[in-house]
Order: C-alpha cells, then sequence, then structure tokens
C-alpha cells in the first residue's frame, strides 16, 4: 500500500483483535457492513466473496453466520500479512497477496462470479492514490458485480481538516475525503453506488496514536497544540485535559460494476 506508514506498529491475531477497544472484532459494530454484504449478496449470488486486506477473516466469519449454511459462496480473505491470515477460520480461503497486486484469476475459477468487500483500506492509499485503486478494484470485476466498502470519509469539512491535518503531521500518507468526493471517485472508475450508509464512528484516543504509528510524546504534544489551535473547534476533535480523542466517521458504499 503506498503512504509512509513504516513506523506503524502492525498488530496481528488476537493483538489486532484487542486494539482499539475491540472495534474491528466487534460483532456489533461490524453489523451494518454484514448486513450490507448480504444483502447484495442475496441480489447477485456470487459465487466467491473475496475480502481484500481480510486480516484475520472476522468479517468474512460474521458474512458466513449471517448467510447461513446455504449460503453457496467460497469465501477467501486476502492480506500481505501472513501472520493475519493464519488465525482465518476453517472455512475460508487465504491468499497471501497486496491489494494492489492481486488478479482476478487468484480469486474466481473461469466461469464463477465475483464479489468484493473491503473494510478501512482506501485511505492507505493517500490522495493521489485512491482513484488509481478504485481502477484496480472494477478491473478484477465484469459489469453487475459488486464491490461493498466501509471507508473513512466525511460529511463536514472542518472535520475532514482536522483529521487529515492530525494524519499529515504524524507522516502517515493517509488521507480522508469527504462522503461526495469519495462518492465522485468511486463512481468516476466505473461503479454505480447504489446506497450509502453510516458505520459506527471510530475513536482514536492519543495515547493510541502514539503507539500505533511510534510518535514520541512531546512531539504529539506539539500536534495536539496545533490541533486545539484550529478554531472553530472540530467536532471530529474530542478535547482532555493534555490529551485529546479523534473521531474519525465511516460511511458502507454498495457499489456494482459498470
Amino acid at each position: 500500500m503506498k503512504g509512509n506508514t513504516e513506523n506503524e506498529q502492525k498488530l496481528y491475531g488476537e493483538s489486532w483483535n484487542r486494539a482499539f477497544g475491540g472495534y474491528f472484532s466487534d460483532p456489533d459494530v461490524a453489523a451494518p457492513m454484514v448486513k450490507a454484504v448480504v444483502e447484495a449478496a442475496e441480489l447477485s449470488g456470487p459465487a466467491v466473496i473475496v475480502d481484500l486486506g481480510g486480516g484475520t477473516g472476522f468479517l468474512l466469519a460474521e458474512i458466513a453466520d449471517s448467510l447461513g449454511p446455504d449460503g453457496r459462496s467460497r469465501l477467501v480473505c486476502v492480506d500481505e500479512a501472513d501472520a493475519q491470515l493464519e488465525d482465518c477460520p476453517e472455512g475460508i480461503e487465504t491468499l497471501d497477496s497486496r491489494v494492489e497486486t492481486v488478479w482476478r484469476s487468484q480469486l474466481a475459477r473461469e466461469g464463477e462470479t465475483l464479489m468484493l468487500c473491503m473494510r478501512s483500506v482506501l485511505h492507505y492509499f493517500g490522495e493521489d492514490g485512491l482513484r488509481p485503486e478504485l481502477a484496480k478494484i472494477r478491473s478484477l470485476l465484469i459489469p453487475g458485480e459488486y464491490f461493498v466498502h466501509q471507508t473513512i470519509c466525511m460529511e463536514n469539512e472542518a472535520d475532514r481538516a482536522i483529521s487529515n491535518l492530525l494524519y499529515m503531521r504524524m507522516d502517515t500518507g493517509k488521507w480522508y475525503p469527504m462522503v461526495n468526493e469519495l462518492l465522485e471517485a468511486v463512481e468516476s472508475q466505473g461503479f454505480l453506488v447504489e446506497s450509502v450508509v453510516p458505520a459506527p464512528p471510530f475513536d482514536l484516543t492519543q495515547v493510541q496514536l502514539e503507539e500505533r504509528y511510534g510518535i514520541a510524546r512531546d512531539r504529539m504534544e506539539e500536534i495536539r497544540d496545533e490541533l486545539e489551535s484550529v478554531s472553530p473547534a472540530p467536532r471530529a476533535l474530542l478535547r482532555g485535559e493534555n490529551t485529546f480523542t479523534i473521531r474519525l466517521d465511516y460511511q458502507i458504499m454498495t457499489c456494482v460494476a459498470q
């Protein structure tokens, strides 16, 4: 993935599942995304459902439970970390690959229909990489196949500005768009967006950010001072005594390849 995330602490398996208050392994938090994937699968009947950047396979396991025993789709978890894939539940196929380099022939056999899902990945590609990566994802699908993704994007410009300022100051290479910007980017690369629904917001504390990105305390205090000097105060920045929390908003977009 693009972006300077070399200092990002890599969390795998149970460490990942426990991270950030368990956000990415909480069935209640995942429920809106699972619902969107299952509804699209019921409409399209894919032979294969693939989670791009799927980590430990948690999302696919939740999807399998919702589809029930009659669900006939093969489930494939794609991730570039062996340590994540090793923890995938039985019944989920795995593929060790970067999202940028995976090909349809690795995911679906000839004649099989495909569906893609993705949660919290697109921001890794930065502003310049967003459209190229969406084009890559579109190239994996044939018209009528679905791509359901949950991505951080903002409805309020002040929230978007403060979030991007923070991640720029931490030198991560990550970038967050407005909802309408993301919609336009998705549709410009050959998708029709059928629905947009919110997912639970993601709260990250100053301490979590320091640990995740290897930021020294004195440097983070400088960043905090800069964030808190922004006026008027954005909703996304939750201030505490000598600390802060950033609230990142998610939207789930159900997209069909045109």
